[in-house]
């Protein structure tokens, strides 16, 4: 028997009724709870939240420094500030205590007393000194220029470490050429004798590649084995170049004459 058009459209309305109340049974109870449900964008937002981890290497991460236009980063361009680290030195100045965010996050000793010279102010530089994208620590130089310390960040053991020795010359000036990877370390010798290093990485380590003696006294030049002011020698000590004109001197060699004010 054929159904009335009528009746027929009773059972579609009372049947799509029955399939709305279905629905409603089966929705998480979370949907009705303060009067909305999860949308996929809060779902994905909570997801990708970063973890204390992604936080940790986010602070880690080594401050933008701009170079002087000629490639290199000078002590002082590096910050004194970091949004998270704070370095202070005590015990006349045999320890530095290292915060992170208020939390004191590690004590490093110096093993042959002061990690730096007493007297003056002494700053806290912050850079990547060892170019592996994490921040490094440089304490240094006060009042007496002998004493400075670098503390590189060990990822692996999740520590500074103390890299040169105290009282090391070289530690005097510090710079820096991303762009090769190089460190430049320069220090007085004598009254009319100043030393450059140029060092790369070999893991915990710098390694002297090349060196530069700048003897200001010609009546010296024999006393110290050069034969004109500006004596560049490779890493075993070999002469390769002396010249009397920073200019002629390769790669940035002449600029970096130019900021220790070895003209």
């Amino acid at each position: 028997m054929k159904m009335p058009k009528r009746n027929r459209a009773s059972v579609g309305l009372l049947a799509a009724f029955a399939l709305l109340c279905l629905m409603g049974c089966n929705a998480s109870p979370k949907a009705s709870e303060g009067g909305g449900s999860e949308t996929i964008a809060d779902a994905q937002e909570k997801v990708e939240a970063p973890s204390v981890e992604d936080a940790k290497d986010v602070f880690m991460a080594a401050p933008k420094i701009e170079t002087d236009g000629e490639g290199l980063i000078a002590l002082g361009q590096c910050p004194q500030t970091d949004k998270h680290l704070k370095v202070v030195l005590v015990d006349d100045n045999t320890k530095a205590e290292i915060y992170y965010d208020g939390k004191l996050l590690q004590t490093v000793e110096g093993k042959e007393g002061a990690l730096v010279a007493a007297g003056g102010d002494i700053p806290v530089r912050f850079m990547d000194a060892n170019f592996d994208g994490l921040t490094d620590i440089f304490i240094g130089p006060g009042e007496s220029r002998t004493y400075s310390t670098l503390l590189v960040w060990n990822s692996a053991n999740e520590k500074f470490e103390r890299i040169g020795t105290l009282g090391e010359p070289s530690l005097q000036g510090f710079m820096l050429e991303p762009g090769t990877k190089s460190v430049y370390e320069g220090g007085s010798a004598s009254y009319c004798l100043f030393v450059v290093t140029r060092g790369a990485w070999d893991g915990g380590e710098l390694k002297t590649k090349e060196k530069l003696f700048c003897v200001s006294d010609p009546s010296q030049y024999a006393a110290n084995n050069v034969s004109d002011k500006f004596s560049l020698r490779d890493d075993s000590d070999g002469e390769e170049m002396a010249t009397r004109l920073a200019n002629e001197l390769p790669g940035n060699w002449k600029n970096v004459v130019a900021i220790y004010g070895l003209e």
